[in-house]
Parts: structure tokens; sequence; C-alpha cells
């Protein structure tokens, strides 16, 4: 496989993870960018020319850059998540003690 459609597929994933993550999919958005992250690993191991192992592990850097945002993103999201489930937690006995709106006859 050619390098430049390796590159077209690294920028369609890229762009992909960046849709999943406007949808709040942050799990297939982090998933995605680890793909592509590896792709372009595996990629920079079999270059031998300078010019092009120069551009990949420029590619390569900006991979990591936008997966630790992504990553952050998750990251800020799954607290989020796991700030309304304990709220909801500890406010069960509260809810529990209240009278029901029907009472039953």
């Amino acid at each position: 496989m050619d390098l430049t459609s390796q590159t077209e597929r690294w920028a369609l994933w890229s762009v992909q993870a960046r849709n999943f993550a406007k949808r709040e999919n942050f799990i297939d958005a982090v998933a995605r960018m680890k793909l592509v992250r590896s792709s372009i690993a595996e990629a920079l191991a079999g270059v031998a020319d300078s010019a092009q192992k120069a551009r990949l592990e420029a590619l390569l850097a900006r991979a990591n850059e936008q997966l630790a945002d992504l990553q952050a993103q998750y990251d800020a999201w799954h607290a989020e998540i796991a700030a309304r489930r304990q709220h909801t937690i500890d406010s069960a006995e509260e809810e529990m003690a209240r009278p029901l709106p029907h009472q039953a006859e």
C-alpha cells in the first residue's frame, strides 16, 4: 500500500474521530485516534527515506496531540457522568423517605 492512500485513510479516520467527539461518542473517538496513531507508527517503522520519516513523525505528533485532547474530553465527560450517578446514589435515601404521590387505597 502506498503512503498516499495511507495518509488519506489517516485523514479520514481523524475526521471520523472528531465527528464521534462532536456527538459525545468519546469512546469511539479515542479508539479511532488510537488506530490512527498505531497505523502511523507502523508505517514509520517501515520507512527509510528521511523526508518521509520526518513527515510521518510530524503526523504522529499531531495524532498524539489529538488523542490527548480526545482523552481529556472523554475523562471530563466520564467524570460528569460519575458525579451525576453518585448524586443519585447519595440522594436515594431521602427520595425513599418521601411519600408516594398517589397513596394506595
